[in-house]
């Protein structure tokens, strides 16, 4: 877009001075044209960004959210992610002991709860029995997020112990996901986890539902523990769905356990397909296999930096052969810091 012309006034004018109109006092109508209004519809949009502003801050105090949810409004999902949100940006609510045992007792409260029954009224989101699965499923990423294991661990472990359909299936793998996070967030290098924890993401790792066994073993490697460790070494040599291969593949990385390295470097070439056999779908199986991508790229930087002695060459070479013939910016970019660690690595060792 070119630039406007400049104002009349400022122009070169061969008019001789003496011929130019004399000049006068703006009128008052000229002076709120050009400033009172521009003045007020300035002050309007500030207004208007201060009121919405207001709308998505009200409520954000986490005591009043919990209290609102405890009278099963229409929107008690919505307030759930919200204080979820919440609590995953303020240190200071995760560490509110008092605040996590009313979210604890109001998340077993809806688990003494049968869900809602099924229905054809509702749409998606509109329907109380979808509704109430939300909920219960941002509360157990709720109570992830505290900073009080002893807390919130009884209730998370029993929404992720069971479940009697597909529905409460999305609650159980919420709680399974909630504990890997608790135990990511809190553990101390070097010591124990509940025994009970254990026993729960062993128990769940050997499940013949893929969801939930991909999920168990993210938890399991959180946990370092010398029998979570043995069980990823094993699963990788039973028969598992491709996704708890990946998963398992990862959770050792993380642990700079090296026996992953044969299936990080499956994960890394973009020809391998067999993750992807099941979409349909074009889009969700880009989707599909850009993560893939990424969570091998970042795997791989995982081993390097938690693993000095092991030969990484081959990943290495499946890296450049990666960033040379992938165009996707994001993988390009994982590549690039992916092979810099690899470079730090060998320069140190």
């Amino acid at each position: 877009m070119s630039d406007p012309p400049p104002p009349a006034d400022s122009r070169p004018s061969s008019q001789d001075p003496e011929t130019l109109p004399p000049v006068e006092q703006p009128s008052a109508g000229f002076i709120i044209q050009l400033f009172v209004i521009p003045g007020l519809i300035v002050l309007f949009i500030v207004m208007l960004w201060l009121g919405f502003s207001w709308l998505a801050h009200r409520g954000t105090n986490p005591e009043e959210i919990v209290r609102q949810m405890r009278q099963n409004k229409a929107n008690s999902w919505q307030l759930a992610y919200n204080f979820s949100e919440e609590l995953r940006q303020n240190e200071q609510y995760r560490k509110n002991q008092a605040l996590a045992e009313e979210v604890a007792s109001f998340l077993n409260d809806l688990l003494d709860q049968p869900l809602p029954p099924k229905s054809e009224s509702g749409f998606g989101g509109t329907n109380p029995r979808s509704q109430e699965i939300a909920r219960r499923g941002f509360l157990c990423k709720a109570l992830g997020e505290f900073l009080v294991p002893p807390t919130v661990l009884p209730v998370l472990i029993r929404a992720a112990s069971s479940h009697g359909d597909d529905d409460e299936l999305r609650v159980r793998l919420a709680a399974i996901e909630a504990i890997a996070l608790l135990v990511e967030n809190t553990k101390t290098p070097g010591t124990d986890v509940s025994p009970e924890l254990l026993a729960l993401l062993l128990a769940n790792s050997e499940n013949e539902d893929r969801k939930i066994a991909s999920r168990a073993v993210v938890g399991l490697a959180t946990t370092g523990q010398v029998e979570a460790t043995k069980r990823l070494e094993e699963m990788l040599g039973e028969a598992h769905h491709v996704d708890v291969y990946y998963n398992v593949a990862t959770g050792l990385a993380r642990l700079g356990n090296a026996a992953c390295l044969e299936m990080i470097e499956e994960m890394l070439d973009p020809a391998t397909d067999r993750a992807l056999a099941e979409e349909t779908n074009p889009n969700e199986r880009e989707l599909k296999r850009l993560r893939i991508l990424l969570n091998a790229l970042r795997a791989t930087r995982l081993l390097a930096l938690n693993n000095s002695q092991a030969n990484l060459q081959s990943l290495q070479r499946a890296v450049e052969e990666l960033q040379a013939g992938e165009k996707n910016p994001q993988v390009q970019i994982e590549a690039e810091l992916t092979l810099q660690t690899l470079a730090n690595r060998d320069r140190d060792s």
